[in-house]
């Protein structure tokens, strides 16, 4: 890759530390003549321009994430389709996603500002909602993907076909589809498999199913899988990476199905994946959360 001259900034802005962290980044940046833009309220934290999140992917070379796995997320998101590199910079506390500690930054930053470095792509996930035949919406996640019922202690009725042929109905709290990325987060929590991360599949993990049956399964980035839901009058919600989403009816349709595009993600560093996760695994048993 080129030198970057436009550095795109996504951050927690909910932490201050944080926010002084980006701020100092930019100063320092935008004396070696490095452009520094940031989307909506990323750049409201920064006192830049606030940009929409189709200018700021539009705009920027590269970005550079500070925070944890889920201001990551966020950032994969924000510029979708645009075929950005992300740099993760781990403000949080698992950091499965980010590439280097905070405290490493300024032995990669000149790298990667050149351009030196590796981009791993990602596969993601995308939801189509259909109601009463009508396509009400589309979400994309890089995590997973996530049909749970509502606030009351009631079961769904979840029925999942792949390319027309049934594949499982049961009754549960949900069910989660998640990417190989995910399959360290929600998926594993609800038995999910440990998928390495550059496989495109889809995993499919039921949450708490009432069925001797009902269990975790992989399928190929090809498959189109469909949800019909059972809600007999109750509530249930679609949720993306976690982080937003909708909420859906009785007789609602959603079609899972591999993203148009991917995340990339920049590597700096020769890291195995396995001891990343021994060691991340055993920080979030300790009672940290993500953030």
């Amino acid at each position: 890759m080129e030198q970057i001259k436009t550095l795109g900034l996504v951050l927690n802005f909910y932490k201050t530390e944080v926010v002084e962290l980006g701020q100092m980044i930019a100063e320092q940046l935008s004396a070696r003549d490095i452009q520094i833009i940031a989307p909506g309220e990323d750049a409201d934290a920064l006192g830049l321009p606030r940009l929409t999140n189709a200018q700021f992917a539009q705009a920027a070379d590269a970005v550079l994430v500070v925070g944890g796995d889920g201001t990551l997320l966020r950032a994969a998101r924000t510029v979708y389709g645009y075929h950005k590199p992300l740099l993760g910079v781990n403000k949080g506390y698992l950091g499965f996603l980010t590439e280097v500690e905070m405290n490493e930054l300024e032995d990669y930053l000149g790298a990667f500002l050149s351009g030196d470095f590796q981009v791993e792509r990602r596969m993601m996930l995308t939801a189509e909602v259909y109601r009463n035949g009508q396509k009400l919406r589309e979400l994309t996640g890089l995590n997973d993907l996530v049909i749970t019922k509502g606030a009351l202690a009631r079961i769904i009725s979840v029925e999942i076909e792949m390319d027309g042929a049934m594949v499982d109905q049961f009754l549960g709290d949900g069910v989660i589809f998640s990417t190989s990325t995910g399959s360290t987060g929600y998926s594993l929590s609800a038995g999910g498999p440990i998928v390495y991360p550059n496989f495109d599949v889809c995993i499919l993990a039921p949450i708490c199913p009432h069925s001797l049956s009902a269990r975790s399964m992989i399928f190929p980035p090809e498959s189109v899988l469909r949800v019909h839901l059972g809600l007999e009058n109750f509530q249930a919600m679609l949720t993306v990476d976690g982080q937003y989403g909708m909420e859906l009816e009785n007789k609602d349709e959603i079609l899972i199905r591999k993203a148009d595009d991917y995340t990339y993600l920049v590597k700096m560093k020769d890291r195995n994946f396995f001891q990343v996760m021994r060691d991340k695994l055993k920080a979030g048993g300790s009672g940290k959360k993500y953030n």
